[in-house]
């Protein structure tokens, strides 16, 4: 028993000292490429963690060329090699899981920023994304910019697939969703099934998904009418959420609710003395706290819930969660197209080994595909060099360079005009809890008011 024990651990080993060493082999040249092109840049602009990344690939590769070389029979040297070898692909997997899709959503928003520079990108669009970023700013100003660099751009792309190109306004267009909305389906349509989750990062095309399950035409044949969207959002008002679904759930006139636990209450009353399948989206969820309290059971009541946290989905028996993976090559490449150019391959005259690689760039992320195909719609060819350049200057987003990243917040806001500053400001000291078509309608009116100094002052 003793010796199959040993053996098996020994297959084990080897198993993972060779997948560990084709994956070594395939990230080091990328990552290479990467401090080359870092050290290309103004020495305060570079960063660190690529090089830290290729020593980790560097020792990993050592330390797997030890494990394979090691004697089976020195079992504390096999069970320490074991020890290292998965420590060795949790962060390899972290890297490439975490960083590199945040550095991605990171450059975009960067080289967004350049294009504006240039002519490319309105005032107007920049502006509206400083307004709808403000809304969303917390006490804590790290948690802001985490907030900001990976998954603050939804809201932006969809003006700026419009503002990037001129007037002209594209229908949304599926790509790379068939097998995800397929799946999401099977889950949705099983008899014990009653919450589905849905998670990836921001830009990741939850919402996308979500909605186009909701004109599925199987989806539409399975819960008739009672289909409803929901955003929820960051900081959403729950009490306001929970007194529309039962305007739109309940054929009863709604009650007084004290308080959101109230409305909760009294709407899973009514919901257990009906009978009809009803599906309820809940869009961008961010804690568990406020899900829980939008949760609802009953016979045939089920739930799709969109966020960025899987621990955000309960677990238990009648749940499930689906991860949504970025996209596949082609699919990102027609996705690309699409935006750049307004077909889903590459037209005759572009340069196609230019194109594939700034899509390459985008790393599968629809967001990112979307925003930069937009921006350089139309533009000449050294406009889509500066794009790959920029892009493959990745910057990662960690501990080392978070003041870095402030200092990328600092500088998009010092782009603003004096007024729009001022009003950036202003934003940012609005209550959160309160409703910003009040200071909409503040500075619409004329409740702005020009002080002696000139500035500008509610």
């Amino acid at each position: 028993m003793e010796h199959l024990q040993r053996g098996m651990e020994g297959l084990f080993c080897n198993s993972l000292c060779s997948r560990l060493d084709a994956r070594i082999e395939e990230l080091i040249p990328f990552v290479q490429q990467k401090c080359s092109l870092d050290m290309e840049s103004p020495k305060d602009q570079q960063n660190p963690v690529y090089k830290k990344f290729l020593d980790i690939l560097i020792k990993g590769k050592e330390l797997v060329r030890k494990c394979e070389n090691a004697s089976p029979l020195n079992l504390y040297a096999h069970w320490r090699n074991m020890s290292q070898l998965l420590k060795l692909e949790k962060e390899i997997d972290d890297f490439v899981k975490y960083q590199m899709p945040a550095a991605t959503l990171l450059d975009v928003k960067l080289l967004a920023r350049e294009l504006k520079d240039g002519g490319h990108v309105d005032m107007g669009l920049m502006n509206d994304l400083i307004y709808d970023q403000a809304s969303k700013l917390t006490s804590d100003p790290y948690e802001n910019t985490l907030m900001l660099q990976q998954g603050g751009m939804e809201g932006w792309s969809q003006r700026c697939e419009t503002s990037c190109k001129g007037s002209q306004e594209r229908p949304n267009f599926l790509v790379g969703l068939e097998k995800s909305m397929f799946r999401v389906k099977e889950l949705l349509f099983q008899s014990d099934v009653s919450v589905v989750g849905v998670q990836c990062m921001g830009g990741g095309g939850k919402t996308t998904l979500a909605l186009a399950l909701c004109e599925d035409s199987e989806v539409k044949g399975f819960f008739g009418n009672n289909v409803f969207f929901f955003t929820v959002s960051q900081s959403p008002n729950l009490k306001v959420v929970l007194q529309t679904m039962w305007e739109n759930f309940i054929d009863k006139k709604k009650p007084e609710f004290q308080n959101a636990e109230d409305a909760h209450i009294q709407l899973q009353q009514e919901l257990l003395m009906q009978s009809m399948p009803i599906l309820v989206v809940l869009d961008d969820v961010w804690s568990r706290a406020a899900l829980d309290i939008l949760l609802f059971e009953g016979p045939g009541y089920k739930t799709l819930v969109t966020t960025r946290d899987s621990s955000t989905i309960p677990k238990n028996p009648s749940t499930r969660l689906y991860q949504l993976p970025l996209l596949e090559p082609d699919d990102a490449l027609s996705l690309f197209c699409f935006w750049a150019f307004g077909q889903t391959t590459i037209p005759n005259g572009a340069q196609e080994s230019l194109v594939k690689q700034v899509k390459a760039e985008c790393r599968g992320l629809p967001l990112a595909l979307k925003v930069i195909g937009s921006c350089l719609h139309g533009q000449p060819s050294p406009a889509w060099e500066s794009a790959k350049n920029k892009l493959s200057r990745a910057e990662q987003i960690s501990d080392y360079h978070k003041e870095g990243l402030l200092r990328c917040l600092e500088t998009s806001i010092d782009f603003l005009d004096d007024e729009a500053r001022e009003c950036f400001l202003d934003l940012g000291a609005f209550p959160e809890d309160k409703k910003k078509f009040v200071l909409m309608h503040c500075w619409t009116f004329g409740f702005m008011c020009e002080s002696l100094s000139g500035r500008m002052q509610l």
